[in-house]
């Protein structure tokens, strides 16, 4: 019987063997360290149990969670956990089968901007700080304008005969 606390030796042994990335480690431990938390004795002792009570483990994770967790984060972290379980017991019951080990290897590559990305008709007064402002017309006399600041969007409805003094002020309030 696999006690669940095994399973991070597991992985260890997997980054270590380069079955998983280091990256990928940390989310499963994450994972576990979340679930772990929530096992009663006998589910501590056997990844057979846990696998078996995994939904009601999730939602008692969830109950105490909830205000840090939502909803789709607990569905990756129960993944991960069945993952680990799956993983461990196919490959590290036994140092033959670590060793046949084939990890598909999946590699992402960030999306390209294409023009079809961009709107068309950019607003700039001629303030490079400003060049990250995109004025969209929304019809009824009003634009929408997208800021970028840090990573996240922000959408501002302004008038459309909105005047540069105005302009101005809006830009100081976003830090422009």
């Amino acid at each position: 019987m696999t006690k669940f606390t095994d399973l991070n030796a597991f992985i260890d042994s997997a980054v270590k063997s380069r079955k998983y990335p280091t990256n990928t480690a940390f989310g499963l431990k994450a994972a576990l360290k979340v679930f772990e938390g929530e096992l009663n004795e006998e589910e501590a002792k056997s990844i057979d149990k846990v696998r078996s009570n995994i939904n009601q483990i999730s939602q008692s994770v969830y109950q105490k969670q909830k205000s840090n967790l939502s909803a789709s984060s607990l569905a990756v972290y129960k993944s991960r956990v069945l993952k680990v379980i799956n993983d461990y017991e196919k490959y590290g019951t036994d140092p033959s089968k670590m060793a046949n080990w084939s990890v598909k290897v999946i590699s992402r590559e960030r999306k390209k901007k294409t023009s079809a990305d961009q709107p068309d008709n950019y607003s700039s007064t001629g303030d490079s700080s400003l060049q990250r402002l995109i004025a969209m017309p929304e019809g009824n006399g009003y634009n929408q304008v997208n800021v970028s600041l840090n990573g996240r969007k922000f959408i501002c409805v302004v008038p459309a005969d909105m005047t540069e003094a105005e302009f101005k002020k809006l830009s100081a309030m976003l830090g422009f």
